[in-house]
């Protein structure tokens, strides 16, 4: 446990080196294009979403975490699908939120989940429970 400590304590000055951007538009070129990500992942124990911005430069391209919201999932068991839907919920809402927030104009939204059965419930039309049709006109 020393030598794990005294390893810890010879690299901590390393962490002047870290660089953390705070702007999420360079300054010194101008933006051609910026969309944003969206990302909505869920598991047994809980349920998340990030919003990414992708700013295209004329010299480069940058992609940036903008905002992420998880929430821890309910006591009453639901299934995969549904918290998969919650989080689409969730990133629904955050998407909205950081696109009503941004200086600049994103040309496209992008919204990503691993979840095949959420996309089909979202792309139905059908009439579900409550809780799932609340949500699927909301996103």
């Amino acid at each position: 446990m020393r030598n794990e400590f005294l390893r810890w304590l010879r690299d901590l000055p390393r962490l002047e080196e870290v660089r953390i951007p705070r702007w999420l538009w360079g300054v010194e070129d101008s933006v051609l294009n910026c969309s944003l990500h969206t990302f909505c992942d869920a598991s047994k124990a809980a349920y998340a979403a990030a919003v990414f911005v992708r700013t295209e430069y004329n010299s480069s391209v940058q992609v940036q975490l903008v905002q992420a919201k998880s929430r821890v999932s309910p006591i009453k068991p639901l299934t995969i699908p549904c918290l998969e839907l919650l989080a689409a919920t969730i990133g629904a809402r955050l998407a909205v939120s950081v696109k009503k927030e941004i200086d600049q104009n994103p040309t496209s939204l992008f919204f990503w989940s691993y979840s095949s059965a959420v996309i089909s419930l979202i792309k139905k039309k059908d009439y579900w429970s409550v809780l799932l049709w609340n949500r699927i006109q909301e996103i």
